[in-house]
């Protein structure tokens, strides 16, 4: 019972940890999400179809002032201690000194030395590099599990799941001459609709520099939130004695490194 238990709580921190993670890497849809709420009343005569969600209005009245709707500031303070600076902004300073970055980058570059390993000889020594690049990542999320980052998880999907519905609605994509994104996008759908709406968006509204993001550069981000997410679980997760679930993490774990990679290089 406390095994089954225990394998319970943990996966629902690396539910929690991987949700979080791809939400913080795609904050700009929060910040442009805001925006098209104060377009909204600004420019009515352009928000006239009824699909749009009414909390449209809740996250413009409410917006810093409600727990559901943390603003810029609030999420910074929520987040940084758990991922540091959201990697769809570009590195500074606070990169460098962030727990999780530093973790972050001994895991993958681990990872990367043995994925593109020139030769079959030293297999083992990198591979208990990579073992041993876990254990500190591993660990940072390991000393979070508990009830502030739970409230913190509950924070960030209020607010996105707001955002999320407002920029796949018809009528809003359709003040922007785009088609509705899948209404599983950003997370789950990879429609280019809605890198198409972001990119308008971007030129439109009044936003934070860092947020008015290109076609393909939302694109990259997206991959990266989403590769992200999907080995942050494993992470938490894997057996790394196993020799399948290590192999797996590593080819994971490259992946999600190289398109931060990808992403990083472009201006």
């Amino acid at each position: 019972m406390a095994t089954a238990a225990a394998a319970a709580s943990s996966n629902d921190l690396s539910a929690l940890i991987s949700r979080l993670y791809a939400e913080w890497s795609l904050d700009c849809l929060v910040e442009i999400g805001y925006a098209i709420s104060v377009d909204f009343v600004t420019r009515p005569q352009l928000y006239l179809s009824d699909d749009i969600p009414d909390r449209i209005v809740q996250l413009r009245t409410s917006y810093g002032t409600d727990a559901q709707f943390p603003n810029t500031a609030q999420r910074q303070a929520i987040m940084a201690p758990i991922f540091g600076r959201s990697d769809g902004l570009k590195p500074d300073a606070s990169t460098a000194s962030a727990p999780f970055h530093i973790a972050r980058k001994k895991f993958l570059d681990a990872c990367v030395a043995f994925s593109e390993r020139a030769v079959d000889s030293g297999i083992s020594m990198l591979e208990e590099r990579v073992r041993s690049a876990v254990v500190p990542l591993r660990a940072h999320f390991q000393g979070l599990a508990g009830k502030s980052i739970r409230l913190t998880g509950n924070q960030m999907k209020a607010i996105s799941d707001t955002v999320d519905g407002i920029l796949v609605a018809p009528g809003v994509a359709k003040v922007f001459s785009v088609s509705a994104a899948d209404p599983k996008w950003p997370f789950d759908s990879d429609d280019s609709n809605g890198a198409k709406l972001v990119e308008i968006a971007g030129s439109t509204l009044t936003l934070p520099p860092e947020c008015k993001l290109g076609y393909t550069k939302f694109i990259l981000l997206q991959r990266v939130a989403q590769e992200g997410a999907r080995t942050l679980p494993l992470v938490l997760g894997a057996n790394v004695q196993d020799e399948k679930e290590l192999l797996g993490l590593i080819s994971q774990a490259y992946t999600w490194g190289t398109s931060l990679r990808d992403f990083q290089q472009l201006p």
